[in-house]
């Protein structure tokens, strides 16, 4: 058996890498001649995420390398180690871990896609080196035909692991069909003009007309109908009494918009005026307003929510957010003028509330 050269050690390796490149540095243009779609997180999360991923494939490439040098790199066919799951360790780092680490890190739906044509392409190019190894070692053949070349045979390995991670799998994939257009509103972002946007462009803006001498907190009239209005979030729809308190009456006024709770103080009385929109529907629930409060934990402190009521405007500023047991939940016997908003999280669920609160600024 000859020496082993450094060129059969690095195996298809540059042309690979080469190629994952190319297909990578094109679905990253892609993501910026289209604008999108970004993965709608913060710079700093996809950061934080970056550098745990990183951390995670340095650490099986080190694996990687610690075995082979225990075996004199390739003049043993090397099994144990991370070759006991996958015949290609390093490239199934590279592809299932690195390459979504970047796609966070460039918060790029282009890349994370792309990765698909990434792994046809890996497979491709390790069959040449398949066809050195077969030579190489007599063993191979064997080997080979009890260990997938990159992702790991789970089934094989631990079953508990394996129907745990399918049905896992199953549950995202329903999950995701089932709530589709939350999720969708949740997790994708469009760039347009070097600013990030929701399902349309810009903000909406209310106009502001001065207040009445005397300083005295007063709604400014307004032409529209009963409304409300969030321009950090581009929601407008209409504000709706339901006709009772029974889930189906409930129900029904929020397949037509923010609902005022029952018990709720309507704008312009004193107490709380307690609203809840839909954050998720099914696909089968034909609703305009059918995840009119899906982003509704994007409010900040200071971010201004309005009120149009009577064609009186009333505009609340965001002061708090707190997610609650649904039993919790209950509307204030404050006589302060306040806002609160709430609705079913996480999405897709009714495990708990998520409610923001505002106090009347004007």
């Amino acid at each position: 058996m000859g020496k082993t050269t450094f060129k059969e050690i690095l195996g298809c390796l540059p042309q690979a890498l080469l190629g994952n490149f190319a297909i990578g540095a094109l679905a990253l243009v892609l993501g910026i001649a289209f604008g999108g779609p970004k993965i709608y997180i913060e710079m700093e999360t996809a950061i934080y995420l970056f550098c745990g991923l990183l951390i995670v494939y340095l650490a099986v490439t080190c694996w990687c390398i610690f075995t082979l040098a225990k075996c004199q790199l390739r003049e043993n066919l090397v099994t144990g180690g991370p070759y006991r799951l996958v015949r290609h360790p390093m490239y199934s780092a590279i592809i299932f871990i690195l390459n979504p680490a970047l796609g966070i890190l460039f918060r790029s739906w282009w890349l994370i896609v792309a990765m698909v044509l990434i792994y046809f392409f890996w497979r491709q190019c390790v069959k040449k080196e398949e066809k050195y190894l077969e030579e190489k070692f007599p063993q191979y053949f064997e080997y080979r035909r009890h260990v997938w070349p990159l992702f790991p045979d789970l089934r094989r390995i631990n079953k508990l692991a394996f129907y745990f991670l399918a049905g896992a799998a199953f549950f995202a994939v329903v999950f995701t069909v089932l709530n589709f257009s939350a999720v969708y509103l949740r997790w994708v972002v469009w760039e347009k003009q070097g600013k990030i946007t929701y399902d349309q462009p810009g903000k909406k803006k209310i106009p502001f007309f001065s207040l009445p001498t005397g300083g005295a907190l007063a709604a400014n009239y307004s032409e529209r109908a009963d409304s409300i209005v969030i321009g950090q979030l581009n929601i407008e729809a209409p504000l709706v009494l339901a006709s009772g308190t029974s889930p189906n009456e409930l129900n029904s006024a929020l397949n037509q918009g923010v609902v005022f709770y029952p018990g709720s103080a309507l704008p312009g009385q004193a107490g709380e005026v307690f609203l809840t929109g839909h954050s998720s529907v099914f696909p089968w629930n034909k609703t305009p307003y059918g995840q009119v409060f899906t982003l509704l934990d994007k409010l900040e402190t200071g971010d201004v929510v309005s009120l149009i009521y009577n064609h009186r405007q009333y505009d609340y500023q965001i002061t708090d957010k707190e997610i609650l047991p649904p039993n919790q939940v209950k509307i204030s016997d404050s006589a302060e003028p306040r806002l609160t908003l709430f609705t079913c999280w996480p999405i897709g669920t009714s495990f708990k509330r998520l409610l923001v609160k505002g106090e009347l600024i004007r």
